[in-house]
């Protein structure tokens, strides 16, 4: 008998996981880990601690900035975004793919009314604008600080810059209107806010990113700290890892690889830096998302015997 093409297809991507598993176990086991633990036992914790305040203040420009991209268009609250995209970004870092994002739709319409359309076209539309961002942020980097990657962090703010713009004016569907059929989307003006706060949401986290690195005593250049945040960033896109586990260190790794730093640190800096993002999120979110669905419960508790 036979077998369908699905079913074979199937087949090699279990043998390529597997292979890949067995790659993956048998660094491990080899892996100098007694030098990563070491690394962060005599990290700084008091320059930690100021990345993870930084790290909070790029979150709150980022839902700033989402905030004035729907403003034109429906009603969301600068309380209401920040509150949402905190909850969002702690649901990321327990899940995979775009379930924040599904987080921040879902408290912007609960709570402020706002469209589900709206509020999806908004949060895409707002993850390009970071792109956008992060192309200017990388242009204003290559022109501040002399480095021989300066033409990488070039060629990639030139590339992020003018397809982010090009997505925002090509795609209709991205363009919100006051009423039914209208599709006006947001002018020069309306985008200036959000660019701006995105620019400096991505200075503070490079900040987040350099001082988590030197935190744990790695000789770092800052232009080797914002080529971290770009691979992090362009490689955890698709967060197939809860919180791009795996893929922060990696990153970290990759970007440190120029300085001669040995991994074992390299990894003790990458998981300073997620820890140092992950764990003050994840609980001001569980915080946030427990007050919410409290207030669900009462407010179904009133509606149900009227």
């Amino acid at each position: 008998m036979k077998r369908p093409g699905w079913l074979k297809h199937r087949g090699w991507l279990w043998i390529i996981g597997l292979a890949l598993a067995f790659a993956a176990l048998h660094y491990a086991a080899r892996f100098p880990w007694l030098v990563t633990w070491n690394t962060l036992a005599d990290a700084d914790w008091g320059l930690l601690a100021a990345a993870g305040a930084i790290n909070l203040l790029s979150l709150a420009a980022k839902a700033w900035a989402w905030q004035l991209l729907v403003r034109p268009f429906g009603p969301l609250t600068f309380r209401t975004a920040q509150a949402a995209t905190f909850a969002g970004a702690a649901i990321n870092a327990i899940g995979v793919a775009m379930s924040g994002e599904a987080g921040r739709i879902h408290l912007a319409s609960s709570r402020d009314g706002v469209g589900a359309g709206l509020a999806t076209r908004s949060v895409v539309a707002s993850r390009i604008v970071e792109a956008a961002a992060l192309g200017i942020f990388l242009l204003g980097v290559v022109a501040g600080v002399a480095s021989e990657h300066g033409w990488r962090l070039l060629g990639g703010g030139v590339l992020l810059l003018g397809g982010a713009l090009a997505l925002l004016r090509w795609i209709p569907w991205l363009r919100p209107g006051r009423g039914e059929g209208a599709a006006v989307g947001w002018t020069t003006t309306q985008l200036a806010g959000p660019l701006a706060l995105n620019v400096g949401s991505w200075g503070l986290q490079w900040a987040t990113y350099h001082w988590s690195i030197v935190a744990t005593g790695a000789k770092v250049s800052p232009a080797l700290s914002v080529l971290a945040l770009v691979l992090s960033n362009v490689g955890g896109i698709l967060r197939l890892t809860p919180g791009n586990v795996g893929v922060v260190q990696g990153a970290v790794v990759l970007g440190l690889r120029p300085a001669g730093i040995e991994a074992s640190r390299a990894v003790a800096a990458g998981v300073a830096l997620q820890a140092v993002q992950v764990l003050p999120v994840l609980l001001i979110g569980v915080g946030l998302l427990g007050r919410h669905g409290m207030r669900e419960l009462a407010r179904r508790r009133v509606v149900e015997p009227a």
